[in-house]
């Protein structure tokens, strides 16, 4: 079981009128986080190319509470939790600064799946990327599910 954990600094245009983080800030966020730590996303051949190698395929994010911006990094939580045929499901929680009481201010699951260069359609994870992803394997997060309107009218 091992989780990167990567402090990443919000951006002052990541606010929105309401002087948190805008709900979209969040999924950039957990973007740079992938792109900067999960190296087997892309080849260095498919970078050459200029073709896609992994796609997202879906995201499920959990809001649990306002995200305010700080001049120290908040905490991404980072891991594997399934590895499929084509596809992979990443972890995500968004934590508080170092330092600050311990706030988690969302979780996500994503979902990639992986392509073939020339064809761009989804291909077989290699034995090289499961080896990798079992370096970053961990539990499921349990995520609440969708809220039924009459619970958000209350």
């Amino acid at each position: 079981m091992t989780r990167i954990t990567v402090p990443v600094e919000v951006r002052w245009s990541d606010l929105d009128a309401n002087g948190h983080v805008n709900n979209v800030a969040f999924l950039t966020i957990l973007e740079e986080v992938r792109i900067r730590h999960l190296h087997v996303f892309r080849s260095r051949a498919d970078q050459a190319r200029g073709r896609a190698s992994a796609v997202v395929a879906r995201h499920e994010v959990e809001y649990l509470a306002p995200m305010p911006w700080s001049e120290r990094p908040v905490r991404v939580d980072l891991w594997v939790s399934r590895v499929g045929g084509a596809s992979i499901e990443v972890c995500h929680q968004i934590r508080s600064p170092e330092g600050d009481p311990e706030t988690t201010y969302a979780r996500a699951v994503s979902v990639i799946v992986y392509l073939d260069p020339a064809t761009q359609r989804p291909r077989g994870i290699r034995a090289d990327e499961r080896a990798a992803f079992a370096e970053l394997a961990d539990e499921p997060l349990a995520l609440r599910g969708p809220v039924a309107p009459a619970a958000l009218a209350r």
